[in-house]
Order: C-alpha cells, then structure tokens, then sequence
C-alpha cells in the first residue's frame, strides 16, 4: 500500500482462498493497516448464567491423566464451592490417557482419522530476532514433513501481512511461513532517555508488579535531574517516572490489544471448520494489563464455544520471573482455560512446535450456573478432591458481565456485522464495488475486487498538520443462495500530510482484494465504515464464473 499524489490503493491480495495479503509500502506516519479473516456473527443469541472452564490433568511425569467422573473435581468461584452441573471428558480421536483413573477404549483399526485443522498464528507484532528466526524454521520443518491424513493447516499472522487459509498445500503453507516478517516496534528498546522505559518496565511499574524496579528507575531519573537526594526532588522524580511509565505504556498497549483482537476473529474461523480444531499462537510473548480481563475471557469463552483448545509456544527461552509473568500471562490464561498447554523455557522449538501441532489427547469441559452477573471479575479454582500427585490446569477467571441493556447503542463492529447480514444496500459515504474474474490454468478463476471511495466525500479529523480517518473493508463472498464462504476484515488508519490528501481527493481511495475461487456463481458483499462520521456503505454485486 503506498500513498501518492495521483491516488491512494490499498493492496489486500488474497491469492488461495484467502492467502498472503500484500504488506503495505506506506511508512507508517501515513498509512497503516492490520487485517484478519471475517467470520459473520450468528444472528440468534441467548442469555445464560453457564459458565466453563476446559480442565486438563497430568501426572507427575506430565502425561495426561484421563477417567475422572464430575465427582472428583471440586471448584470455587471467588473462593465460594460451587456444584458442577455441566461435564465432559473430551479426548482426541484414538488418544489414551497414560494414568489417573480408567483407560479409554481403543478406539477401531478401520476408523478413519477425524479431520483435524491446525491454525499456526505467529504474533508478528512482538516476535523480533532469533525467537521469530528459530521459530519460522521450526514450522518449515513442520510442514515439510508433511500434514497427516485429513489434516489441514494455516498461516496467519496479527499484522495480516501473511494468511494462508486452510488448506493440505504444503507448497502454499511453506510460502506464508517463509513471508513472515517481524513487526515489532523498534521502541520495544525503549522510549525515552532518562530513566529507559521498554513497553514491559511500564507495564510493570504502571500495574505495581515490582516496586524495585520503580524504585530503580527512579534513581535513575534522580542521577540525572537532581543535584542532590531531596524530599522535594525525589517526590518530583516518583511522580515523573510513573507519569512516563503511564505514558509508554498507553502508547504500546493497542498492539497488545491487537494481538487479542485478532486471535478472536482466528478462533471465530476456525470454529467454522469440522473437525478438531487447535490454535497454536506462536509468539515471543505480550503485555495484558488489568484493564483487558474483559478481552481475555470473551477470547477463552468465544474458544469454549467452538471447541478450539489454544496452544501457546513462547520463543523467548528462560525469562526472569516479572517479566515472564508480564509477557506470558495472557497466553498461559488461553492455553489453560481452553484445554491447551503453554510451552515455555525451551530452546528446542522443533520439538515443542510439533508437539503443540495436535489437539490435547484427553481433557474435561466442566461447568456451573454462576449467580447473577455482577460486572466483577470472579476468581476460579479447580481441583482434584482427594488427590495427590496431579498437576489440574483451568482458566483463572471470568468476567461476569452484566447483560447489556435493550436501549444500549450498538458497537461500531456490531453495526458493520448487521450492515453485513440485512443484505441491504447503504449509501452512507461515497462507494462503489467492481469485481473482475481471471481464469487460471488449474480451472478456477482468480477474483479481483476492488472498492472505489470518492475521498471528497468523507471529512478528516484535523491534528496538527495531519489529516486523520480510519477506515474498516468487510469484504466477504457468498454463494448463489447467500450462504456465507470466505471473507476478511481490514482496518486502514489513515494519517495524512496536506498533500497526500490533496492527492487522494483527486483520484480517490481503491482498496484491492482477491479471492481464488472455483467454477460457480457467486455474490460479493461490501461494508465500508469511516470512523469520523461513522458513515456506512454497504454494497453487492453477482458475478457468473464459468
């Protein structure tokens, strides 16, 4: 994507189905832009107070441990016992539990394998270095070694500068995994000068997590303003350092709460698929703060409901106590809660990757009516009652909303999901759609789609001598009968100079996507969002590929 006088295009090339996104070329003072695949909500809901929890038992040698009954966990909520009113041993077609209780049944020589559908997520936002290196040849590896029978495999990454959709392709897979590229930012060195403050010692000091470390740093600060150990220096020098550590952090943690976003619309997708489902999120490990208990448990029971366990794998070898509780908290709370397991302090990701690249081979879903919601974050804890010698891994919390109110106004993702249901047409800001087919050699037809915005027609938030809008692509196809196939999401942050404005107004915004799609008829439906009046436009076109 590069911004220019003559016009702004936007390139989200989807090649197999949807496949590699072409990265943006813009710098990043201009224009920037982070994608995932799209996945409509299901337009029925229901209120329930149920809540669950994926349980896994090992043993003292770390084998799973599988044949416990409801009777032999107990759970609390905020340290209050509570009774098990929902439970199932879930196990992995074929897999036998090595202890703890009765073995499972063997399962038939002449069953065939369950399809199985393994989601490689790479955290190019903070994978840097030898962690992103090491663990980019450890799934070439993987793969070159080829997907089992009924498997099928993707690549994605929360930049969405690779997606490679499922698929048993290995050729297709070793491509994606060979374009990814890190995208951490170089601040992650640090930010400011004196005292040095990462993203990670601001989010510690600003979560009160080490107080040494806040004293540290404001030594740091007294060596290089005061002249002497003062209460009035000192005192100013405590506030600054925690101003700062405010400061460095709220301009980091969107990236955080990117990762997040988009590892809940992966889940979304590959709930869809039939088959046991796993998301392995490869990363190097991310800050979560207080403030995003809500994210983290809306992502463990978004995975609960399709029945994806999460398996973690952090690149970064052994880390130092605080920051490995900063940076692997909110993987080891996915990976746990959801029947998954967090490989941590190893070097040999070969080894850990391909372990990780398969479902849990035996765990429990257990669940309890809650009281009524409180808007709190509850506490859980579960145990074997009786029991020694057992390692029980489950999520730590939930956050008990409360139920939102009937009159509440609607989110601005929530409009762009109706917009995209009610199939009607919307001419909130200036778009229009062109599709244009292309046959290929192997039969199917490579579908270009493109979205015209008459840039004259939406308003920029001024700031500075920048001019400032955000604009959101839903681009999905659907089959003759309207049932949905394949879509993306995309988020284009628009922050531009005079001239390049000047530029866009004059030839106009064009947002380019691409689908490989076989012989068929097809619909292709648009929403477009601005964010500074938020306008909408939805659009719709057939289109015949024969």
């Amino acid at each position: 994507m590069r911004s220019a006088r003559g016009c702004l295009r936007v390139a989200l090339l989807w090649i197999a189905s949807p496949t590699i996104p072409v990265a943006p070329a813009a710098g990043p003072a201009e224009v920037t832009i982070r994608s995932a695949p799209y996945v409509p909500p299901a337009t029925l809901s229901a209120q329930s107070n149920l809540v669950e929890s994926a349980v896994t038992v090992h043993d003292r040698q770390g084998h799973p441990a599988g044949g416990f009954t409801a009777a032999d966990f107990t759970l609390t909520d905020n340290g209050k016992p509570q009774t098990i009113t929902a439970f199932s041993e879930l196990r992995r077609s074929g897999a036998q539990a090595k202890a703890g209780g009765l073995p499972a049944a063997a399962s038939p020589s002449s069953e065939a394998p369950q399809a199985r559908y393994v989601a490689l997520f790479f955290d190019d936002l903070h994978l840097a270095g030898s962690g992103l290196i090491r663990s980019r040849e450890a799934a070439r590896k993987l793969i070159a070694a080829g997907l089992p029978p009924g498997e099928r495999m993707g690549v994605f990454t929360d930049s969405g500068t690779v997606t490679v959709d499922f698929t048993s392709d290995t050729s297709a897979l070793l491509a994606g995994v060979g374009g990814i590229k890190t995208h951490a930012d170089p601040a992650d060195r640090g930010m400011t000068v004196c005292p040095v403050l990462t993203p990670l010692t601001a989010a510690i000091i600003v979560e009160n997590f080490d107080p040494e470390l806040f004293r540290a740093k404001v030594e740091e600060a007294i060596a290089c303003d005061c002249q002497s150990h003062s209460r009035e220096c000192v005192e100013s020098e405590e506030g600054k350092v925690y101003t700062l550590a405010q400061s460095v952090w709220e301009n980091s943690r969107h990236r955080s709460i990117t990762a997040l976003d988009v590892l809940k619309l992966l889940i979304a997708h590959l709930g869809k698929q039939n088959g046991n489902r796993v998301l392995l999120l490869v990363s190097g490990g991310f800050i979560d703060d207080t403030l995003m208990k809500p994210e983290k448990s809306a992502i463990i029971e978004a995975a609960l409901r399709d029945r994806v366990a999460i398996n973690s794998l952090s690149t970064e070898g052994i880390l130092p106590g605080t920051s490995k509780l900063m940076l692997l908290n909110a993987m080891g709370e996915a990976s746990a809660g959801t029947g998954g397991r967090l490989v941590e302090n190893t070097n040999d990701l070969d080894t850990a990757l391909r372990g990780l690249a398969t479902p849990p081979e035996v765990s429990y879903l257990i669940g309890f009516q809650a009281a009524d919601p409180d808007g709190k974050y509850h506490a859980l804890k579960v145990a074997l009652a009786g029991r020694t010698g057992f390692q029980v891994e489950s999520r730590p919390g939930y956050l008990a909303a409360l139920p939102a109110k009937a009159k509440e106004k609607p989110t601005a993702q929530q409009r762009i999901d109706r917009a995209f249901l009610s199939h009607d047409a919307l001419d909130g800001l200036p778009a229009s759609l062109r599709v244009s087919p292309k046959a290929q050699a192997d039969g199917r037809y490579t579908l270009k789609v493109v979205v015209d915005i008459d840039a004259r027609g939406i308003r920029f938030a001024k700031q500075g001598a920048l001019h400032l809008q955000q604009l959101t692509f839903v681009t999905a196809i659907e089959d003759g009968q309207g049932n949905f196939l394949t879509g993306k999401q995309a988020v284009m942050d628009l922050r531009v100079g005079s001239a390049t404005l000047a530029g866009m107004q004059a030839s106009g915004i064009h947002a380019v996507s691409s689908f490989a799609l076989p012989k068929g008829g097809y619909k292709v439906r648009e929403v477009v969002r601005e964010l500074v009046q938020d306008r909408l436009a939805a659009l719709e076109t057939a289109v015949d590929l024969r």
